[in-house]
């Protein structure tokens, strides 16, 4: 009871500048988290239908008062369309942008459901277009209005603060979206413009001009295909669409997320057929690994983030890159489908998988399988498995230590002494031995094991997950 109260009483000794710091950075936090995750009606940042920093307000009078004094909390709009008064809306969004005091403006707005009447959308896209200037951020979820020709010209202007753009449509459109070209859906002119979250029907559309002069700066793409299968059946004529998009972007993307892409492997072998391909300095595929068959050879990172590893026989090559990065996917029965995907990096992380995954991985890596043993990803060299948060850490530990017995005599004790560099230089084609194994989150490890593996690996490192 006495720690209660302290604590009450501390937080009420706060004085306001510092309480108003606080605030600060916790909405940077929000902002950043937006930045990063597409717009949904129940974001984790609603308490009580109400956007931060009305939650903020709403504790006590000193944090009222603090909160009203200080107008750059009041720069992180989130309106949900439809709402029971439509001029309420526009009116709650005319007064937070009048709190905001001319502070630059993060603004997310959502269509909860899958159509607005239509005399919603241009009062909506014109309150944009009034205040382009003053948006840093613009985030635009399941807007069925964007689609309607009429209003393809309202987002225009000047916006020379924006640096995220987030527009994602309804997921009601179905088909018809990629069966007919459309107009631009927009034509701001972004210059500072770092972050660009679009889903596959806004790609379609996009000029690819827009995308020359507006994304000279930027530093992430992101492409969703949400959880809708897309249309690309015989009615569908322009199947390189998308990836003539993303290479009119100026320059090498330095990070593009691919989430969820479903292309059919008719489709992938139509776009490469074509010439066509697509790449960043990294590339992260969630969900799906078949975009990978149109990925060129010249990333230095490739993540494969919650994906069935390995999925489909047609993936005969992963694209050259420096590292090779695992998040969050999971396997299948060896048994099932047969691992054949070749690689040519030195790195290799595993972070929060299952254990089928590991083991695939294991088997790619030279670990026997099927009384054999043959090494599919002979140029790697470093090998990190991570457990974080509160995810536990399990993989086939006797096929772990046969995997590096196996790289070790494959190599030839002539080689086990030299590094990448020297390898390199006598013009080395075989397989190299494991030089980097550092487990961050597994189990303990018995003192007689642990020598084993510093006697086989040159850096080991074996962290176990504190409980």
């Amino acid at each position: 009871m006495l720690r209660k109260k302290l604590t009450r009483a501390s937080v009420k000794l706060l004085p306001s500048e510092t309480l108003c710091s606080i605030f600060r950075f916790a909405l940077e936090d929000i902002i950043e988290d937006d930045m990063k995750t597409t717009a949904e009606a129940e974001h984790r940042v609603i308490a009580g239908g109400l956007p931060f920093p009305h939650t903020m307000a709403s504790v006590c009078r000193q944090w009222r008062d603090v909160v009203s004094s200080a107008p750059e909390l009041w720069t992180r709009i989130f309106c949900v369309m439809p709402n029971k008064s439509r001029r309420q809306t526009l009116t709650d969004l005319t007064s937070q942008l009048q709190k905001a005091h001319g502070y630059p403006v993060h603004l997310t707005i959502v269509n909860k459901h899958n159509h607005l009447k239509l005399k919603e959308v241009p009062r909506i896209l014109n309150f944009i277009a009034l205040h382009i200037g003053q948006l840093k951020s613009l985030r635009i979820r399941n807007f069925y209005g964007l689609y309607i020709k009429e209003y393809c010209d309202t987002l225009a202007g000047h916006a020379s603060q924006l640096e995220c753009l987030q527009v994602t449509g309804p997921k009601i459109l179905g088909c018809w979206t990629t069966r007919q070209h459309l107009p631009p859906l927009f034509k701001l002119d972004c210059p500072s413009l770092r972050i660009l979250h679009i889903d596959h029907k806004v790609a379609h559309s996009l000029d690819h001009q827009w995308l020359k002069n507006n994304l000279t700066n930027v530093e992430s793409v992101t492409l969703s295909f949400g959880d809708e299968l897309p249309c690309y059946g015989p009615s569908y004529s322009v199947p390189d669409d998308v990836p003539k998009a993303l290479n009119a972007v100026p320059g090498r993307i330095p990070c593009l997320i691919i989430d969820g892409l479903q292309f059919p492997f008719q489709t992938i072998s139509q776009i490469k057929r074509e010439g066509l391909q697509i790449g960043a300095e990294k590339v992260v595929v969630r969900g799906c690994m078949k975009v990978l068959a149109i990925v060129d050879d010249h990333c230095k990172t490739i993540v494969i983030r919650d994906c069935e590893f390995v999925e489909d026989p047609h993936i005969r090559r992963l694209p050259s890159s420096d590292t090779l990065e695992f998040d969050g996917s999971f396997g299948n029965s060896l048994e099932m489908a047969p691992l054949t995907p070749s690689w040519d990096g030195d790195t290799v992380t595993v972070t929060n998988s299952d254990s089928l995954c590991m083991k695939a991985i294991f088997v790619l890596l030279g670990a026997p399988f099927k009384d054999s043993s043959c090494s599919l990803w002979p140029r790697v060299t470093t090998l990190k498995l991570v457990a974080k948060g509160d995810f536990i850490l399990r993989f086939p530990f006797k096929m772990l230590k046969a995997m590096i017995s196996n790289r070790r005599e494959a190599a030839g004790q002539e080689n086990l002494g030299k590094n990448d560099v020297e390898l390199d230089a006598i013009g080395f084609k075989g397989v190299r031995p494991i030089m980097v194994l550092h487990v961050h989150g597994g189990h303990g490890l018995l003192l007689k094991e642990r020598e084993w593996f510093e006697e086989q690996v040159r850096d080991f490192v074996w962290d176990c997950k504190k409980r």
